[in-house]
């Protein structure tokens, strides 16, 4: 939530992306609904926000709405460089030793498809989708079902991330991001990406898996062109999510 949207405001919208209406719902509640067992497990959601938005009180009315518990808003006042080091700034508040996921604010998944993992049973764990083209984050798992590489924005398998990336605990997090970015290699395109900080998981030799998501049980709403399909030909897990929305 502390990007620009700067395609939107070129397409002209003139409210924040999270604030755009599909279906007579805004993109927040398309996105925090993708989050409903996270909700129903009983996380706390902390959020990221520009501070020129002024987006506390949306933030609140909509969770309040959707039953979400509030943990923090951080509101920013620069653009960081880049989502690892947005989501950096929530990890170093949220308590050190609890599972800590990062989540966009323009992916619909039919509630309940993504279900915080057992800490027991993997360090990290990635929501994906098999999805065309190569605007993407991309796993690799080998025979085991493991993942072995991710990538940014290359294409080395069918499985695209969906914007959802879990770690057993927050210090976790914080480190792997010191880690990733002090090499030379760590940033990509001038910016810092969640997805390439896994290769350090897997170096180590933790365990990283994934989900593998129908791709019909996935919207995406990241661009114009993306929101407007969504509202002309909603699947049938955009209607059924029509149901329930509050």
């Amino acid at each position: 939530m502390a990007g620009m949207g700067s395609r939107f405001k070129k397409a002209g919208y003139h409210q924040p992306k999270y604030e755009i209406e599909v279906l007579g719902h805004p993109l927040f509640d398309w996105s925090m609904l993708s989050l409903t067992a996270f909700r129903d497990a009983g996380w706390r959601f902390c959020f990221a926000t520009s501070k020129d938005m002024q987006a506390k009180p949306y933030i609140a009315a909509r969770c309040k709405a959707l039953g979400i518990i509030i943990d923090d808003v951080i509101e920013l006042d620069h653009v960081t460089d880049g989502q690892a080091t947005t989501a950096l700034l929530l990890a170093q508040k949220a308590p050190s030793d609890a599972p800590f996921a990062v989540y966009n604010i323009d992916t619909f998944v039919r509630p309940g498809l993504m279900a915080p993992p057992d800490p027991a049973l993997c360090d990290g764990w990635i929501p994906c989708f098999r999805a065309p083209g190569d605007g993407w984050s991309f796993v690799r798992l080998d025979d085991d079902q493991k993942v072995v590489e991710v990538r940014e924005k290359v294409r080395i398998s069918d499985f695209a991330t969906l914007g959802l990336y879990w770690f057993r605990n927050a210090q976790m997090y914080c480190d792997l991001y010191h880690q990733h970015f002090a090499r030379p290699d760590g940033m990509e395109k001038g910016e810092r990406y969640i997805a390439p900080m896994y290769n350090r998981l897997i170096e180590a030799r933790q365990r990283v898996t994934i989900s593998d998501i129908p791709v019909e049980d996935v919207g995406m709403l990241g661009t114009p062109d993306q929101v407007k399909a969504f509202r002309e030909a909603p699947s049938e897990a955009v209607n059924e999510t029509l149901k329930l929305m509050p």
